[in-house]
């Protein structure tokens, strides 16, 4: 017994000390940092000056990272309205029987094969083009001139134009969770339905959608993290706009701030503490929003 738990242990340890040394360190040394006044990211130990709970009561008083909380929140709310919508569809569509899902099911999920910031700057530069844009080609052609006619990345309408270029990318990845556990049921439950005269929505309304729960919920706190941690996009659609500043990104600005005395997204300070303010603040949003999804959505034991 001595000898398995020693077995145990040595396989184990490589794993702790990663995660120790990649995670757990870098997490106790952020929160740390916190509580203190830091001019630069290379400064010594020796160099920062404690502020306490300074850090925290300057962000979250801060006009700009208010905003940003907002439109992560908005971000979280709206994307994820429009990437469950299509994922559940696209998922039922897939598990239906149509002719070539797996040709399909490639296809909706290629998106998300391209790096986010190629993905963007495509939306960025050709899809959202005024000029010669997919969009505005399609809607001239389609005579609807004032669809065409929409600057898509005005400050009027850049951040819903970057959520649904986000929620494009991402459909696909969510679409191959539901899918997998759509795939998991067992079809005698739809044949059975079927022999008693149930419709497809019936049928989805009553046995996919109880029956996926708890995928459900696992794939709803993965978009929880990467809604709040949302940041590619938000520095690629707006750098100096506050319509697309998310607290990810505003904490960059914090910290590596690229132009020193830019005021628009920082205040005109950057404090290496104030940004890791940001980032701990991040984190307990995070845990928070999974702990109440988790209190939602309850993990049942399902016997097929």
């Amino acid at each position: 017994m001595r000898m398995k738990k020693s077995i145990i242990a040595l396989f184990l340890a490589p794993a702790v000390i990663i995660y120790l040394a990649i995670f757990l360190y870098p997490t106790l040394r952020t929160f740390a940092m916190s509580f203190y006044n830091i001019p630069a990211l290379s400064s010594r130990i020796a160099e920062w000056k404690f502020v306490g709970l300074v850090n925290y009561k300057d962000v979250t008083s801060s006009t700009y990272f208010i905003g940003s909380v907002k439109n992560v929140l908005g971000i979280w709310a709206l994307g994820g309205v429009l990437i469950f919508t299509f994922a559940f569809l696209y998922a039922a569509i897939l598990t239906s029987g149509v002719k070539g899902k797996n040709f399909w099911r490639s296809l909706i999920f290629l998106p998300n094969t391209v790096s986010a910031v190629v993905m963007s700057v495509v939306w960025l530069q050709y899809i959202y083009n005024s000029s010669f844009g997919l969009l505005t080609s399609v809607f001239n052609r389609l005579g609807l001139t004032a669809l065409a006619n929409i600057q898509w990345t005005d400050n009027e309408h850049i951040y819903y134009a970057m959520i649904m270029a986000f929620s494009f990318g991402s459909i696909g990845y969510f679409m191959l969770i539901l899918n997998a556990g759509i795939n998991r049921i067992p079809g005698d439950f739809y044949e059975v339905a079927t022999l008693e005269g149930a419709s497809p929505w019936t049928k989805f309304f009553k046995i996919t959608l109880p029956l996926l729960r708890d995928v459900f919920r696992t794939t709803l706190v993965l978009w929880t993290i990467t809604a709040f941690n949302f940041f590619v996009w938000s520095a690629t659609f707006g750098l100096d706009d506050p319509h697309t500043v998310t607290p990810g990104y505003y904490m960059y600005q914090k910290v590596f701030g690229m132009a020193k005395g830019n005021s628009v997204l920082t205040d005109g300070a950057f404090n290496v503490g104030s940004g890791a303010s940001v980032g701990i603040l991040i984190t307990l949003a995070t845990l928070l929003a999974s702990a109440l999804i988790s209190r939602l959505f309850p993990k049942d034991r399902l016997e097929y």
